[in-house]
Formats: C-alpha cells, structure tokens, sequence
C-alpha cells in the first residue's frame, strides 16, 4: 500500500527535467542584453558622478566668489583629470555672473551608441550657484531660458 501511495510522487518527480533549451537561450540573451546596456551606459553616469562631485568640492571653497573664470575652470579641470573625466563634461562648463551668485553650470548630452542603428541619449545637467551652495548639483536656473531671451 504504502508503494501504490508514493508512486504519483515518482512519476511527477521524472516528469520535471528542467528548464528547457530555449528557456536557457532566453535567460542568457537577457542577461547579454542587460550586460551591453551596462557597460555601453555606465562610464557616463559615472563621469555624471564625478561632476557632481567636483561641484561639491568646489562649493566647499570659501571664495569662489572672487575667483575668475578661468580659475573656476582649471579647479574644475584639475578634479576631472585626477578622476579620469573627459569629453563633453569638461567642454559644458558655463559660468554665469551675477550681482550676489555664481552659477556652475555643466550641461551636456551625451549620444551613445548601444547597437547597429540604435542610439541611446543621455542628459545630465548639474548646477551649483553660490547663493545656495547646499542645494549644490540640482539644476536651479534654466538657461535654455537666458539664451532664447538674448535673441
């Protein structure tokens, strides 16, 4: 009796053999696609987060206020040489003047391809305005605004 009772058991253990061939294909082409994704986006967001950085470690500067532009610059060129960031990051970087502030501003969009004729695009736009120096890396200011204005 007790075989007759544990013999629908065996037969559903033989019956279950796994994920299929095609289930496997499925997972490691997921896993690839993740993969590419990954590695093509990924050093952009993280030369995103050395530019918030270096903004935060400029606003930590007591005065930035009477530096000039230029110098503003080399101490923004200096951290993303130490950090290894290049191209567009180190080309965006805008200095506004104003009566009581400084605006930081590193706006840039970057165009990545991912495969054959797919692209990925990428914002990044990290202020820092020395009025607010705690509100550092969130943009505040929109100069899309400023330039449509000028013409």
């Amino acid at each position: 009796m007790a075989l007759q009772t544990q013999l629908p058991q065996l037969r559903s253990l033989a019956t279950q053999k796994g994920m299929s061939y095609w289930g496997w294909l499925f997972i490691i082409a997921v896993f690839g696609f993740c993969l590419t994704v990954v590695s093509k986006m990924g050093p952009a967001y993280i030369d995103a987060h050395y530019v918030e950085e270096g903004l935060v470690a400029l606003s930590e500067k007591d005065n930035i206020r009477e530096m000039s532009n230029t110098e503003i610059k080399r101490e923004l060129d200096r951290f993303f040489t130490i950090n290894n960031v290049r191209g567009q990051p180190t080309q965006a970087v805008k200095i506004v003047r104003g009566a009581d502030s400084t605006l930081v501003s590193i706006n840039y969009e970057l165009r990545q391809p991912l495969f054959q004729n797919v692209d990925v695009v990428m914002k990044f736009d990290k202020q820092l305005n020395t009025a607010k120096p705690e509100l550092c890396c969130e943009p505040l200011v929109d100069l899309e605004q400023f330039r449509r204005d000028d013409r």
